[in-house]
């Protein structure tokens, strides 16, 4: 199944299955630093590493909102699952009026445009935290990467169809920005609220289940290791004690459930 169509209260949503992440199990401590290949062994318990990439689609205010847009169909062959997700909810990618990025790492940002240019999302605007936007457009700056070059150009050719929020910030009704600082300078998610039920959209709170009973494991591409382990270790006690619905980019399709545990070690309880 290509999308997960689900309701929090009045408003429809589904998660979209943009397809997996390349993870080897042999390479994984090599993403945490300070962890052993032993450790990595131990917490997998002979489980495969997750490496799903889930995108939140909001019908909310008249408005189709996405969060973040994977690698795209031109990304990796086991991505670029989005445009036939929409299709399964008989949308098409033209449809898409806003495009909200959580964070500009590559499996978040890279399906925004095709190698000639072309936009994915041709009809959207987009919105991202101001302090994303700086720390990128800055790191990008600075780089002689002919990728960086190369997204740095798509990012200004599209500064005028940017708008930026901050966390609780309504976006649209009934959808607002969260603070999950630490991944990246900008980091943020989505709290989506009708009828009193709740979604949270985490992103990249954690990228592997066994992160929940090691909260201390941070991954290599956070921006601020001290500030990331803080914000998981904040936002899963917060999870927990509201027993709120929960949306994880990388867990295993479709990515929600809800978290129970507490003093730094947590459980991930998926939906059936």
């Amino acid at each position: 199944m290509s999308a997960h169509p689900l309701k929090i209260g009045d408003i429809k949503c589904a998660v979209l299955h943009e397809g997996e992440s390349d993870l080897i199990a042999d390479n994984l401590a090599a993403r945490y630093p300070g962890v052993t290949p032993g450790q990595i062994d131990a917490a997998l318990a002979g489980q495969k590493p997750s490496g799903s990439l889930n995108l939140p689609y909001i019908n909310s205010g008249g408005k189709h909102i996405i969060a973040d847009v994977g690698f795209g169909a031109a990304g990796r062959p086991s991505a670029g699952g989005t445009e036939a997700a929409l299709k399964s909810l008989n949308l098409a990618p033209a449809e898409i009026d806003i495009v909200y990025l959580t964070h500009f790492h590559g499996d978040h940002i890279a399906g925004l445009a095709d190698d000639a240019g072309q936009l994915a999302f041709p009809n959207a605007s987009y919105m991202t935290t101001q302090a994303e936007w700086d720390e990128w457009t800055a790191r990008w700056s600075a780089s002689d990467a002919p990728q960086d070059q190369k997204t740095l150009d798509l990012f200004t050719s599209l500064q005028d169809r940017f708008s930026f929020a901050s966390p609780g910030d309504e976006i649209a009704p009934g959808l607002s920005v969260v603070d999950l600082k630490g991944h990246t300078l900008g980091h943020s998610g989505l709290l989506i609220e009708s009828g009193g039920e709740r979604l949270l959209h985490v992103v990249d709170l954690l990228h592997q289940p066994f992160q929940f009973a090691n909260t201390d494991w941070h991954f290599s591409f956070d921006s601020d290791a001290e500030l990331a382990v803080e914000t998981r270790r904040r936002v899963l006690q917060q999870c927990a004690d509201e027993e709120i619905l929960t949306l994880f980019y990388h867990m295993p399709f479709p990515g929600l459930g809800k978290v129970s545990g507490e003093n730094d070690v947590y459980r991930w309880n998926p939906i059936a």
